[in-house]
C-alpha cells in the first residue's frame, strides 16, 4: 500500500466536474466514489482569505465527496474569511503560517512527508509565490501536475547553455590538438542557435494582444483580396506556424515561464510574413497590369466631313452650316 501526499496551489481557472473526473481517474476512484485501490492519499490545503482559488475549492469537494473522505491538513494563515475557516475546522490537522509565507509553509509541510509527493497546480500569469513554489518542488524532488492540463507533468525548464564556457573549451581543445586528430567531425548534440529570436527595444511599448489581433485582422482582409495563386501553400505554412507557436506558448504557461519562441518556431514565423508579403505583392502588380491604359488628357483639334472630297478636313474659322465635326487628338 502506498501513502500519496497532494497539495493544492495556484489561482488559475478551473471546472469543478472536470477537476473531479480527473482526480476519480488519477486517484482509481469509481462512479460511486470509493477507491479501488489500496492506496492512501492525503491532502495538504492552505486556510487563507488569499489562498482560497478555485482549484483549492475544487480539490476540497472532491475530497468530501469520496467515501470515506480524503483526509487533509490545512495551511492555517492570520487572515482568514468564511471558506478559510471551513478548510480549517475541517482540517484532521493544522500548521500555523503567517499571510506572506502560506506557499512556503505549504511547499516544506509537503517536502517533508514519506511517499509519493505531488503539487497540483493552476497556473494564472504573474503568480510569482506560485513560480516560487514549484521551483522548490522541482528541487525537493516533487512531482508537479497541471490541474489546468489533464495532470500533465510539469518539467523544470532547461538550463541556459553556458556559451562562453563553451567557446573557451572549444579554442583550448582547438590549440591543445595537434595533427590528424584536430581535423575530426565533430560530435552531434551541439546548442547552436539557427536564428537568433526577435528582441523588444527598450522604448518601444510591447504589443497587446488586441494589437496582434488587429493585424491579423488587416493581413487576413489585404490577402484575400488580392488572394495570389500559391495561396494554398501560404494557408499550410499558417497551420504550420499555428501549431509551433501553440507548443511553445503551451510550455511556458506550464512553466509558468515568458514565452520564447523556439529557432524552428522564430524561423518559420518570418518565412511565412516573407511569402506573404511577396505573394500579395506580385498578385498587386499582376493585377496593376491587367487594367487598361488610361491615356492622359491632351490637346485635340476639330476636322469637318467635306461631302465633296468624301474626307475628314481640319477645321479653320467658322464652320459652315450643317456640315459634320468632330474632335481628334492633336
Amino acid at each position: 500500500m502506498a501513502t500519496i501526499h497532494i497539495a493544492v496551489a495556484g489561482s488559475g481557472p478551473v471546472d469543478r466536474g472536470t477537476v473531479t473526473e480527473l482526480l476519480d481517474d488519477w486517484a482509481h476512484i469509481d462512479s460511486k466514489g470509493r477507491p479501488t485501490t489500496d492506496d492512501e492519499v492525503r491532502l495538504i490545503l492552505p486556510a487563507a482569505a488569499d489562498h482560497i482559488t478555485p482549484a483549492v475549492k475544487a480539490v476540497y469537494n472532491w475530497s468530501g465527496e469520496v467515501d470515506p473522505e480524503i483526509p487533509y491538513t490545512a495551511v492555517v494563515a492570520q487572515t482568514l474569511d468564511k471558506a478559510s475557516k471551513v478548510i480549517r475546522d475541517n482540517a484532521e490537522s493544522a500548521v500555523p503560517a503567517r499571510d506572506e509565507e502560506i506557499y512556503t509553509v505549504l511547499g516544506s509541510t509537503l517536502a517533508e512527508r514519506d511517499g509519493d509527493r505531488y503539487l497540483l497546480v493552476a497556473a494564472d500569469e504573474g503568480d510569482d509565490d506560485l513560480r516560487d513554489l514549484v521551483d522548490y518542488a522541482h528541487g525537493e524532488g516533487i512531482a508537479v501536475l497541471d490541474l489546468r492540463d489533464a495532470l500533465k507533468q510539469i518539467t523544470p525548464p532547461e538550463p541556459e547553455p553556458d556559451v562562453e564556457a563553451d567557446d573557451a573549451a572549444e579554442t583550448d581543445k582547438d590549440i591543445s590538438q595537434e595533427g590528424p586528430e584536430a581535423d575530426e567531425e565533430p560530435c552531434e548534440g551541439g546548442t547552436q542557435t539557427l536564428v537568433p529570436l526577435p528582441e523588444q527595444p527598450a522604448n518601444e511599448p510591447k504589443e497587446t494582444l488586441e494589437d496582434e489581433v488587429a493585424a491579423a485582422h488587416r493581413d487576413a482582409v489585404h490577402f484575400e483580396r488580392y488572394r495570389p495563386p500559391n495561396a494554398d501553400v501560404v494557408e499550410v505554412l499558417e497551420a504550420v506556424v499555428t501549431h509551433l507557436r501553440l507548443v511553445d506558448e503551451s510550455n511556458a504557461a506550464a512553466n509558468l515561464a515568458e514565452v520564447r519562441y523556439r529557432p524552428i518556431t522564430a524561423l518559420a514565423m518570418k518565412g511565412l510574413e516573407s511569402v506573404k508579403a511577396n505573394a500579395v505583392q506580385g498578385a498587386e502588380r499582376a493585377e496593376a497590369a491587367a487594367q487598361p491604359t488610361k491615356r492622359a488628357p491632351g490637346k485635340v483639334r476639330k476636322e469637318w466631313f467635306n461631302p465633296k472630297t468624301k474626307e475628314w478636313e481640319p477645321l479653320r474659322g467658322r464652320p459652315r452650316k450643317d456640315v459634320e465635326i468632330r474632335e481628334v487628338a492633336a
